[in-house]
């Protein structure tokens, strides 16, 4: 098949990956702006642009499709299918329409839970135990469209977000590549999202990565593995954000009087329910260090408030 990629993040490059290896052919990618990066703001392209560009693919990076001739130019390509995965930008039907076989969209999460711009992050910060990787065939809707292929993925414990975003975009690049094949010979079967469990997964939000210590210590630590290492959640002590990359948990009771307070010489934070003690904390603007480290040379006694 004769494909036109749309992508951006880290996220989406085993797909292309996958595609620019496979017997199919890439005709373009569409991927995001470049954008201001760094101290000299030099314009940083996305992942999916520099493997594009590595592989002498052609690129383009509208800011929409509300252009006629946007729409036009797509449909000059000649493709037989889109993939979409994590793109960034609302598509309209005129597009998902553009070639004979729509599009197809991968989608990190047990549908029609948590559709949306965040689901690895809200699936973990939720405590879900269990999410998917899908593979959709695209509708106007948000995440709405008909599953074509789906596989479930139980959550290690301890997993962190970019981890799980790691397993489930290799795992979706495969499926995806088993999907093109099942329309291809006409032996796709889509099934249409039941609206029972239905949960949006908004982006999330800056006043998020603050944690709040009235919660259980799990959740707590759901948060903390949700945002690790990026954006990362925080507590602000002495006026600096203190991110906590990894960290253990505890649900002993605790004294509600000493929530969000620390309780020994090892950063052992109270909760609602039982304790948090990391394992991995960041400064703002250096490396991530162990905590026995980071508390030789930045002290937080016992009995500091870090609500």
């Amino acid at each position: 098949m004769k494909i036109v990629f749309m992508g951006t993040p880290e996220f989406a490059t085993p797909a292309l990956e996958a595609l620019i290896s496979s017997k199919h052919k890439v005709a373009a990618v569409y991927t995001r702006e470049p954008k201001p990066a760094g101290r000299g703001k030099q314009l940083l392209s996305s992942p999916v642009q520099t493997i594009a560009e590595e592989h002498n693919i052609q690129v383009s990076t509208p800011k929409n499709f509300k252009n006629p001739e946007e729409i036009e130019k797509l449909k000059a390509l000649g493709a037989d299918i889109i993939v979409v995965v994590a793109y960034g930008l609302i598509l309209p039907k005129a597009v998902l329409e553009a070639f004979k076989f729509g599009a197809l969209n991968i989608h990190p999460s047990k549908l029609p839970r948590w559709r949306g711009a965040a689901p690895i992050e809200r699936c973990i910060m939720a405590g879900d135990e269990e999410t998917a990787i899908c593979i959709m065939q695209m509708d106007e809707g948000l995440d709405t469209g008909d599953v074509i292929l789906e596989e479930r993925y139980v959550i290690p414990q301890n997993m962190t977000g970019r981890e799980l975003a790691a397993v489930l975009a290799e795992r979706g690049a495969e499926l995806l590549i088993e999907t093109i094949e099942q329309i291809e010979n006409g032996k796709a079967v889509r099934k249409r999202q039941s609206e029972e469990g239905l949960t949006y997964a908004d982006k999330i939000f800056k006043d998020e990565e603050k944690i709040n210590w009235n919660m259980s210590a799990q959740l707590v630590n759901a948060k903390i593995r949700a945002l690790s290492p990026k954006p990362g959640a925080y507590f602000i002590f002495r006026n600096e954000k203190i991110k906590i990359i990894t960290a253990e948990y505890d649900l002993t009771p605790i004294d509600a009087a000493v929530i969000g307070t620390v309780i020994d010489d090892h950063l052992t934070i109270a909760c609602k329910k039982g304790v948090i003690k990391p394992t991995l904390v960041q400064r703002e603007g250096r490396k991530m260090v162990y905590t026995e480290a980071f508390l030789r040379g930045f002290s937080v006694p016992m009995g500091s408030d870090l609500n």
